[in-house]
């Protein structure tokens, strides 16, 4: 069966995890996986594959250099007498299991055309899936980034293109919730027992051990001063404007179908999410500029 063939069939059982670098995904996907009923690929990057047929050799190999063990996170099961494409192995799962999809993180280069491309692929492909995105706190986020591309040898981000990657992720979530059916959103340090409880309710089945994954004390965190002179009056922009999206996020968006004009003459116009929305906008073109 073709690829639209597939998606559509199976696209009300898709479920995927969506965030920026070093949000939180992967322990969100493990949790999540953790369920019977779940089967959620690590980065397999749907919306950038062609399909070939040789899916489970080339994603266990991706998942073997970087050194991880196998689970349902960072393995493809042999469930064919021959290897197949992505969709072929995310139809056969869905046989077995009330969701499937992918964690999906947006890195820092092309953050850009690596959101477009997503939710364009999303839309035509799995637009009835259910999206769940993870924030972290910008500072983690960006120390956590820079720091793993160090240990690992690989090219460096700048402060301003981890930082711009962070909100493109914001800015993909206010169109994910303004267009999709589908999307909630989890805030790493606001997780809790209630957190999970709500997904259950989202995804209709239970997660009982999904908070058992989640230890503050294995989680680094940074202070400002960390940062260099130079770079510190962004990032502390960085924080104020996150704080305020996750209070507002936390607290409920009413009316996210109004139109947000960007040519309004009253700032109270605006709702809490229009607001927000213009907010992160202004910050990124700051970023580029």
């Amino acid at each position: 069966m073709s690829l639209a063939g597939v998606c559509q069939r199976i696209e009300s059982q898709g479920l995927f995890v969506i965030g920026a670098a070093r949000t939180s995904t992967t322990i969100l996907q493990n949790a999540l996986n953790d369920s019977r009923d779940i089967f959620l690929f690590g980065e397999p990057a749907f919306h950038h594959d062609d399909g070939n047929g040789d899916f489970a050799t080339r994603y266990n190999a991706m998942h073997r250099s970087w050194g991880n063990q196998e689970n349902k996170s960072s393995y493809c099961p042999p469930l064919f007498g021959e290897d197949a494409s992505w969709y072929t192995y995310l139809e056969r799962l869905a046989e077995t299991y009330r969701y499937v999809g992918s964690k999906v993180v947006i890195n820092p280069l092309l953050a850009d055309d690596q959101a477009s491309q997503l939710f364009d692929f999303h839309c035509r492909y799995f637009y009835s899936s259910h999206y769940l995105f993870t924030f972290r706190n910008p500072l983690d986020a960006l120390m956590s980034t820079r720091g793993l591309a160090e240990l690992n040898g690989g090219k460096l981000a700048t402060f301003a293109e981890v930082l711009k990657s962070y909100f493109v992720v914001v800015q993909l979530f206010f169109r994910a919730l303004r267009n999709l059916p589908h999307v909630e959103v989890v805030f790493h340090e606001a997780i809790d027992a209630d957190t999970f409880r709500k997904l259950e309710g989202w995804l209709g089945l239970p997660l009982q051990r999904a908070m058992d994954y989640y230890c503050n004390g294995k989680v680094r965190h940074y202070e400002l001063t960390a940062i260099p002179d130079a770079d510190r009056s962004v990032v502390a922009e960085a924080i104020d404007l996150y704080e305020k999206f996750k209070h507002e996020t936390l607290a409920g968006f009413d009316l996210i179908q109004i139109e947000q004009n960007s040519g309004h003459f009253e700032q109270n116009h605006y709702t809490a999410l229009g607001q927000l929305s213009k907010a992160v906008s202004k910050f990124i073109e700051t970023i580029d500029a």
